[in-house]
C-alpha cells in the first residue's frame, strides 16, 4: 500500500508546477516538507518508547490520510502544501514505528533479505500505479484529484496492517509524560547517544555528506524534466517513477543479501559512489534530441534505481545494526532527523545554484559532492579504527 501512496505523491512537484502554475521556489519549498517534517522524529520516536504505537498510527494516520483526501478539491499551491506538511509529518511517525516493528519481528540475520523482498513488491505496485498515474493525469483534466483519493484509502489499509503489530518493551525503554520533560528529553538522549557511541556519529556525519547532495536534486529534477526535456505527465511517470521502480524490484532482493553479509559502511561506498553518474547521464542527455535523449533520460534513472536500492536498505536497516538489542528507536530518530536538518537548507541550496548559475551545474555539483560522500564514508570508518572505537556491525 505504501508503494501506491508514494507513486502519486512522487508526481507532487510536477503536479504544482504543471497544473497549478508553482514557481521554482515554491517547488523548492514542496520537496522540503517530507525532509523538514523528519525532524519531528526525534520526538516521535522518545514517544513511542514504552507505550502502544498502534494508537498513535491510528490516530495520526487518519488525519494523514484525511488530508489527502481533500486532495479531491485540490485547486491552489497552498493547499498541496498543506496536504504535504501533514502527511509527512505523520510519517515520520510511522518510519519510526515501522523501525521498531522490524527489530521486535525478524530475526537481524535475514532482515536485509526479506526487507528486500518486501521491497520489492511494494515497488512493483509503485511502478504500475505509476505509469497509470501519469497518463490518467495526462487524458483527465485535473485528474490527480481522484488519484489523491484513491491513494487515501489504500493508505488507510496499509495503516491498519501496520496498527496489528504489538510490541513489547526493551531495554532503556521508560515512557516519559507528555509535557516539557517530552520536549527536552529527546534533544539530551541523543547528544548522550552520539557522545558514547561516536561511531554512529561519523557514520552520520558521512550519511550528511550524501544526503545534502540528494536534497539538492530535489527541485532540479522535477523542473529539469518539465521544463528543459519538456516531458508530459506520461513520460514523467514512466522515467522518474516506473523504471527506477522496475529496476529496484530486482535490485533490492540482490542488495538486501549484500548488506546482511556485509557492513553499512561498505554498502555506502558503493551506492553514493554509484549515485554521482546520475546527474551526470542527465547533464549528457541535452546534447540529444528525440528518442536518443529519452533513452539516455531511462538509463539515468535505471541506473538511479539501482543506487536508491541499496541507500534504501542502508536508511531503512543501518540503525539496527547499530542499536543490536537497545531500543532502535532513538537510533533511528537521529538518522531521520538528521534527514530534516539537512532539508532545511540543501534544497534552497540546489535552488540557488539552479537559478544563479543553471539546472546543469546544480546537477554537476550534486555529482561531486555524491563522490565525497563515498570518500568521507571510507575516512569515517578508517578514523573509527585508529581512535580504537571500531565495533562489528556484520549481523550475528
Amino acid at each position: 500500500m505504501a508503494g501506491a501512496v508514494f507513486s502519486i505523491l512522487t508526481f507532487g512537484e510536477v503536479i504544482a508546477r504543471k497544473s497549478l502554475g508553482a514557481s521554482a521556489l515554491t517547488v523548492t519549498l514542496l520537496t522540503m516538507t517530507m525532509p523538514v517534517s523528519s525532524l519531528t522524529s526525534v520526538w516521535w520516536g522518545r514517544l513511542l518508547v514504552g507505550r502502544d504505537q498502534r494508537k498513535f498510527l491510528l490516530l495520526f494516520g487518519i488525519i494523514a490520510y484525511l488530508a489527502i483526501s481533500s486532495g479531491l478539491f485540490l485547486n491552489s499551491v497552498s493547499h498541496i502544501l498543506a496536504i504535504y506538511v501533514v502527511f509527512y509529518l505523520y510519517n515520520a511517525l510511522m518510519t519510526t514505528a515501522e523501525n521498531r516493528i522490524l527489530q521486535q519481528n525478524i530475526p537481524s540475520s535475514g532482515i536485509g533479505r526479506l526487507f528486500g523482498f518486501a521491497s520489492g513488491i511494494r515497488t512493483g505496485i509503485a511502478a504500475i500505479v505509476s505509469v497509470f498515474a501519469g497518463f490518467y493525469m495526462e487524458k483527465v483534466e485535473y485528474g490527480f484529484r481522484h488519484l489523491y483519493v484513491l491513494i487515501a484509502f489504500m493508505g488507510i489499509i496499509g495503516l491498519l496492517q501496520m496498527a496489528s503489530f504489538k510490541m513489547k518493551r526493551l531495554k532503556g525503554s521508560e515512557s516519559i509524560p507528555v509535557n516539557k520533560r517530552l520536549l527536552w528529553e529527546p534533544v539530551k538522549k541523543i547528544v548522550k547517544l552520539l557522545k558514547s557511541r561516536p561511531d554512529f556519529l561519523r557514520f552520520e556525519a558521512a550519511f550528511m555528506v550524501y544526503g545534502i547532495a540528494f536534497m539538492m536534486t530535489l527541485p532540479v529534477i522535477p523542473l529539469f524534466l518539465v521544463d528543459d526535456l519538456k516531458f508530459d505527465y506520461g513520460t514523467i511517470g514512466i522515467v522518474r517513477i516506473m523504471i527506477p521502480q522496475l529496476v529496484m524490484i530486482l535490485a533490492i532482493p540482490i542488495i538486501g543479501r549484500f548488506f546482511d553479509r556485509s557492513t553499512p559502511h561498505r554498502v555506502a561506498v558503493v551506492f553514493f559512489l554509484l549515485l554521482a553518474f546520475f546527474p551526470a547521464l542527465l547533464v549528457l542527455s541535452m546534447q540529444f534530441d528525440g528518442t536518443l535523449q529519452t533513452v539516455i533520460v531511462c538509463i539515468a534513472f535505471g541506473l538511479f534505481g539501482i543506487a536508491m536500492s541499496g541507500v534504501m536498505l542502508l536508511w531503512s536497516l543501518s540503525s539496527l545494526r547499530f542499536a543490536r538489542d537497545e531500543d532502535v528507536g532513538v537510533y533511528h530518530s537521529v538518522h531521520v532527523a538528521a534527514t530534516g536538518i539537512r532539508g532545511s537548507f540543501a534544497p534552497f541550496l540546489g535552488y540557488f545554484i539552479m537559478t544563479m548559475m543553471g539546472k546543469t551545474t546544480a546537477l554537476m555539483t550534486a555529482s561531486v559532492i555524491w563522490l565525497i560522500a563515498s570518500l568521507t564514508m571510507i575516512l569515517m570508518r578508517k578514523w573509527d579504527i585508529k581512535t580504537n572505537e571500531f565495533r562489528s556491525l556484520r549481523t550475528e
